[in-house]
C-alpha cells in the first residue's frame, strides 16, 4: 500500500527546500555585476582571446533597440560585463543596456594620436578632460529610458571623469609597466585633454595645430561620447588611452607601425584593466564626484514647496 505523506511532513520538506535554495538566490543577487569594460582599440580582441575570462554573449532589448553583444566576465573574483561598442550602429542601445543591467562603474579606452610631442607611441595616458567635436551622434538620451522620466538629465562634466577610477587606473598602469624592464620604453602621463574628432578619417595637420592651440593633448574618435553618455546615465567613468601614433603633422609615421603596437599593447591593457577590478568593486557605497552632477533642477519660477 503506497504511503501518503502527512501535511506536517510536506510542510517540513517545503521549508527545507526553501532554506537550501535561499543562499543561492542571495549570492546571485549580490554578485550581479555593476562594472563594465567598454572595449576599443586599446584592447581590440585581446580580451575576447583571453581564456577563462568571458562567458557566452547575450543581447538586451532596450527602449532604443537591441544592444550589441554583451559578454559576462569574471577576473580576480569580480564579475563584470564587456561590450565592444566602438563603431557600432547601436552605440546608444549599448549604453542603455548597461544602464538597464545596473552598471555603475565603467572603464573605457582607445588608442589615440599624440598631439603633445612628449606623448610618444606606446605611452599610456589617463586623461582628465575632453573636447568633443563629434556632433553627428545623438547628444543625449530620450527621457523615457530613465528610471524616473521626470528627472531632467542635463549633466555637468566638472570633473569630466571619476577621480577614484582615474586614480586606480594610474596606479595599476604604473605598477604594471614598472614591474619589469620589459616596458621601460613606455611612459605614463597622469593627465591629458582628449579631443574627440568627428571620425571617418584621420585629422589634417591644420586641425591638429588647432587642437593643440585649444589645449588638446591626444586625439581620438569615440571616448568623448563615452564620457558624456556615462555621466548622463549616472555611471562613474574613466579611460585608459594608449598613444598609437603621432597626431598628423607632429611627426612622420606609417600604418605598418600599428600591428606590432597592437600585439604588444592590447594584452598589456587587458592586464591593467583586469587588475583594477577588485579595487573598483571596493568603491561600492562610496560617495562619488558625479553623484550630484547628472540631473538639472526643475526649471520653474513657482515658489518652492
Amino acid at each position: 500500500m503506497p504511503l501518503t505523506p502527512s501535511l506536517r511532513t510536506i510542510l517540513v520538506l517545503s521549508q527545507l527546500i526553501l532554506l537550501l535554495a535561499a543562499p543561492w538566490r542571495v549570492a546571485t543577487a549580490a554578485e550581479t555585476p555593476h562594472i563594465a569594460i567598454v572595449g576599443g582599440t586599446f584592447i581590440n580582441d585581446a580580451l575576447l582571446l583571453r581564456e577563462g575570462v568571458l562567458g557566452d554573449p547575450f543581447t538586451v532589448n532596450t527602449k532604443l533597440g537591441q544592444s550589441p553583444p554583451i559578454y559576462p566576465g569574471s577576473a580576480g573574483g569580480v564579475d563584470f560585463y564587456y561590450v565592444h561598442s566602438h563603431g557600432s550602429p547601436a552605440l546608444q542601445a549599448a549604453w542603455v543596456a548597461l544602464y538597464d543591467l545596473g552598471v555603475t562603474e565603467v572603464i573605457g579606452g582607445a588608442t589615440a594620436g599624440g598631439i603633445t610631442p612628449a606623448m610618444q607611441p606606446y605611452d599610456y595616458v589617463v586623461p582628465h578632460d575632453f573636447i568633443d567635436m563629434n556632433v553627428d551622434r545623438p547628444l543625449s538620451f530620450p527621457r523615457e529610458i530613465y528610471r524616473d522620466p521626470e528627472n531632467i538629465p542635463l549633466p555637468r562634466v566638472l570633473p569630466a571623469m571619476d577621480p577614484d577610477l582615474r586614480a586606480i587606473l594610474i596606479e595599476e598602469t604604473r605598477k604594471r609597466i614598472r614591474a619589469s624592464d620589459e616596458y621601460d620604453d613606455i611612459d605614463l602621463h597622469e593627465a591629458g585633454v582628449i579631443v574627440q574628432a568627428r571620425g571617418g578619417r584621420f585629422e589634417t595637420a591644420a586641425e591638429i595645430r588647432m587642437f593643440a592651440q585649444w589645449g588638446g593633448h591626444v586625439v581620438t574618435m569615440n571616448v568623448g561620447t563615452e564620457i558624456a553618455y556615462a555621466r548622463m546615465l549616472g555611471m562613474n567613468y574613466a579611460c585608459l588611452i594608449n598613444i598609437s601614433n603621432p597626431a598628423e603633422g607632429v611627426a612622420p609615421w606609417d600604418f605598418a607601425e600599428m600591428p606590432p603596437l597592437y600585439r604588444r599593447i592590447n594584452p598589456l591593457s587587458v592586464d591593467i584593466v583586469l587588475a583594477a577590478l577588485p579595487r573598483i568593486a571596493a568603491l561600492a557605497g562610496k560617495e562619488r564626484a558625479g553623484d550630484s552632477l547628472i540631473f538639472h533642477p526643475e526649471m520653474t519660477s513657482k515658489p518652492a514647496e
